[in-house]
């Protein structure tokens, strides 16, 4: 009974007897992409055989690979209308609703705990390499800072984006944490375009994560799935298994287990997936700090906290400012940039 009541503070993400319809039609598959990597090794092998004079028949180790390739797309999408002074399309119309009038870590704002409770912080780091003392007092639906550029809050988007499939992977995961990801998906995606939620446990032991989460996600009716690895499989092909467990959305996004996401997250982020599905798109990640809960921006990039993400000879991820030329190509501040 628990289980199937409607949570508090959730406004009309209780989703109860909704049944998800997709926005536009799937995209058709069909062909053979040209795979020009086995055409070399059957040209070497039939080269090899013919120096040789062999008699073995080689080309039959030659692995021949087949993929899918998608039509053209056919479905026209409208290209973002920035409209200043004007409230984009998918902006909330009222200020977000608080988890917890008052609670802890509202808005995003700084929680730190006395001294009272060093002990358990340091343990619950220890565990889960974050303070979860903290993280359990504060609410799942919390409300958070908005940190975008007020350019951004005048984008107008076509209203038929492609729905999303979001992926997230953990493994002994806090509990807080990942619901907050959760809660915070639920609470920020609007529902048509929110196909599922799923959710890749990789081979946890902790007890909070079997029973209690299987009856937990009852609450969303089917929106919320929970799929367990056999065996530890590491981050990516954990993710390469979502995608395979992921049936109802056009997009697949992928979503860390200990995240939150931003107002009006959605559209920015799929509108040029919905105009050309060979884009991939990635956000500007903020940061949550580990111990009190502050949402902050990331550091570096340029004088807008605009950057490219990229690794150094030692495989320490960096972020790189937006190079002169790139800014000159750009007709607005917030536009995505390559």
């Amino acid at each position: 009974k628990e289980a199937n009541r409607p949570m508090p503070n959730k406004g009309d993400h209780g989703l109860r007897n909704e049944k998800f319809k997709p926005v536009v039609p799937w995209p058709h598959v069909e062909g053979v992409e040209v795979d020009l990597e086995s055409i070399r090794r059957k040209n070497k092998a039939k080269n090899e055989l013919h120096h040789h004079g062999g008699g073995d028949n080689k080309q039959q180790n030659i692995i021949q690979r087949q993929y899918l390739t998608f039509k053209p797309q056919t479905f026209v999408y409208r290209d973002p209308v920035l409209r200043p002074g004007v409230l984009g399309n998918f902006e909330p119309k009222e200020p977000e609703p608080h988890g917890v009038a008052g609670g802890p870590g509202e808005e995003a704002k700084p929680y730190v705990l006395g001294p009272d409770y060093k002990e358990s912080i340091q343990a619950s780091i220890k565990e889960f390499g974050f303070n979860m003392v903290a993280s359990d007092m504060i609410s799942l639906d919390r409300s958070v800072n908005d940190l975008r550029q007020e350019e951004c809050k005048y984008w107008h988007y076509d209203d038929n984006l492609l729905t999303s499939s979001v992926v997230i992977v953990f493994h002994n995961e806090g509990w807080s944490t990942l619901m907050r990801t959760v809660h915070s998906v639920i609470k920020r995606t609007p529902r048509k375009y929110l196909a599922e939620i799923v959710l890749i446990d990789d081979f946890s032991n902790k007890a909070h994560l079997k029973e209690r989460l299987d009856e937990y996600i009852k609450q969303w009716n089917g929106l919320v799935k929970v799929f367990r690895n056999e065996r530890r499989e590491g981050l990516i092909q954990a993710r390469s298994i979502g995608a395979q467990k992921a049936k109802l959305g056009q997009v697949l996004v992928y979503l860390d287990a200990h995240c939150e996401v931003g107002i009006n997250w959605y559209a920015p982020l799929i509108a040029p997936i919905s105009n050309d599905r060979t884009t991939c798109t990635v956000p500007l990640i903020d940061v949550i700090d580990g111990n009190t809960y502050k949402i902050v921006p990331q550091g570096g990039g340029d004088e807008d906290g605009f950057a490219r993400g990229a690794w150094d000879w030692s495989m320490l991820w960096k972020r790189v400012p937006l190079t002169k030329r790139e800014k000159e190509g750009r007709k607005t501040k917030t536009e995505p940039y390559r």
